[in-house]
């Protein structure tokens, strides 16, 4: 029996309800509505970020992003009441919420060219974006929702493993937030930044030294700025260092530590150390306790000022830490006071006496042996160092035949002993002033007369003696002739007469003394043939008569 048309078409109905063509809507409807439910799931918390402009910034197209990973998307973008900065909507995912806390930070990546180059040059195609450093995901970390972006990316990765220090001083220089910070001219590290203190007088740095090498860093260890070329003249003459190009462009810090401190305890994270201008300086520094004594100086000291040498027989052993020119009432006149520093540890004891309880601190030892000099003799006087620059150090020398001194208490400070300067400034006044009086004397009209008149006599002189030149000549040979003929007489006369003249006394006394004579009459024309110029202007006091 066949089926009636009714039923026929009741299940060509049915068979058309159930047709495979519904399956694709249906899987499509599934896929949305996992997708939502799965965006529900993720859908993170909306947070705010503050930022002084938002350059690049779209809404609903704009992402946040941690190592190139899609975090969030920025949904809206409206300035605060005061029309100052752009607040920054964004939501996030659900996955990054126990990093939002108040060590996240933000800022925006665009093209930017800085100490380290050219960074950011990828944005030019894609577009600009938020870069997010998370914060820690302790329990103790607070979450948080509004965050103020940054206007520079920091010049470290929060991650980074090493230690930030603190350097504090008065001048800033050509550092820079990327400056490098190296160890024996190797980079260890960056400047992350700086900020003035609260005082207004000095400027703390905050230097980053990367793992292993913070441990380098040592309560011995100094920091000095490297930045630029250091040229400077002083008593040791010409310095000149120049640093790396880079460090020349964005500045640098350097530090070094004593080969016997490498071994002790590294210092903690955030410890202070001074910054010093430059490597002399940091090296010279006392690294321990130091001696400081008072001298007072009469008069001006020159360019005498903080950093000047101190020197003890010609070797440097500190430096001059005041210097004020002050006027003395009581006295009236000027004087110098300059407080020095002297480190115990340029001075080497050797062969040192037991003294039973002295104490063992080299400040105090090499006090009591300053002591001992000062009464030898041992004075504080100013003298150049430098003849080409003029520039003076404080030297503590031993003064011979000085008077007895002592070191004296002014105001609780140790007082040495100081005499005159002898440098080569008074010198050269001296011999100023010696020039100056030689100046005046023959600049007058009394002392060229004098010479011209002078002149004319020696004219005179020369002259005459020029006329009596030729009658000289035969005048001393007819005396030479009278003498020798003198001479024979005598002889003749004594050879004759010394057999007869048995007992009288007076002819050989009168023999001897005509001998004499004619020997005096020989003696004077063999001189006057020498100097003939004398019958003028008589015998020099020089001139002797030459004696056979």
């Amino acid at each position: 029996m066949s089926n009636s048309p009714e039923v026929q078409s009741t299940a060509l109905q049915r068979r058309r309800w159930f047709s495979w063509i519904w399956v694709v809507p249906l899987i499509a409807v599934g896929v949305v509505a996992w997708l939502t439910l799965r965006a529900v799931i993720d859908r993170g918390p909306l947070i705010t970020i503050s930022f002084n402009e938002a350059e690049g910034i779209q809404a609903g197209d704009t992402k946040i992003r941690h190592k190139d990973v899609d975090l969030g998307t920025v949904e809206s973008l409206y300035l605060n009441r005061e029309m100052s900065r752009v607040l920054v909507r964004a939501r996030m995912r659900r996955s990054v919420e126990s990093h939002l806390n108040a060590g996240t930070r933000f800022w925006i990546v665009r093209p930017r060219v800085g100490v380290g180059g050219i960074s950011g040059l990828a944005t030019l195609v894609s577009g600009s974006y938020i870069e997010m450093y998370p914060g820690s995901a302790s329990s103790s970390s607070e979450p948080q929702r509004s965050f103020v972006g940054l206007d520079d990316p920091p010049v470290l990765a929060p991650d980074i493993p090493g230690r930030s220090f603190t350097l504090r001083t008065d001048d800033l220089g050509s550092l820079i937030g990327g400056s490098p910070v190296s160890y024996r001219g190797v980079p260890v590290g960056e400047i992350e930044g700086y900020q003035l203190d609260p005082g207004g007088k000095q400027i703390n740095i905050f230097a980053f030294v990367r793992a292993p090498y913070e441990r380098f860093v040592t309560s011995a260890t100094r920091f000095w700025n490297s930045g630029g070329i250091d040229l400077a003249v002083g008593a040791q003459g010409l310095r000149f260092r120049a640093s790396s190009w880079q460090q020349l462009i964005s500045g640098g810090v350097s530090f070094d530590t004593p080969d016997s401190a490498l071994n002790g305890a590294g210092s903690p994270a955030g410890a202070e150390f001074r910054l010093y201008g430059n490597q002399y300086d940091a090296q010279r520094d006392p690294r321990g306790e130091t001696l400081t004594y008072r001298a007072i100086f009469h008069g001006g000291a020159g360019d005498i000022g903080p950093g000047t040498d101190v020197q003890l027989q010609g070797a440097g052993v500190g430096q001059v830490k005041e210097s004020h020119l002050q006027f003395d009432d009581s006295s009236q006149s000027l004087i110098t006071r300059v407080t020095l520093e002297i480190d115990p540890s340029k001075v080497e004891i050797v062969h040192r006496r037991s003294t039973g309880g002295a104490p063992d601190d080299p400040a105090a030892v090499l006090g009591a042996r300053l002591e001992k000099l000062v009464a030898r003799g041992l004075r504080a006087h100013l003298v150049s160092a430098n003849f080409l620059t003029g520039s003076k150090v404080v030297s503590l020398d031993l003064v011979p035949e000085s008077p007895p001194a002592r070191i004296t208490d002014d105001d609780g400070m140790a007082e040495l002993p100081t005499t005159s300067s002898t440098d080569i400034t008074a010198v050269l006044a001296s011999v100023q002033s010696v020039l100056h009086h030689i100046d005046s004397a023959t600049a007058g009209p009394e002392l060229g007369h004098a010479i011209k008149e002078l002149d004319a006599t020696l004219s005179h002189l020369d002259q005459l003696s020029a006329a009596i030149e030729p009658q000289v000549e035969p005048l001393m040979s007819s005396l030479r002739q009278t003498a020798e003929a003198a001479q024979r007489t005598l002889t003749a006369a004594n050879s004759v007469l010394g057999t007869t003249a048995s007992s009288g006394a007076d002819l050989p006394r009168l023999i001897r003394e005509l001998t004499d004579s004619a020997r005096s009459l020989r003696d004077l024309a063999d001189y006057l043939e020498r100097h003939p110029e004398s019958l003028l202007r008589g015998r020099k006091p020089d001139q002797q008569v030459d004696k056979p």
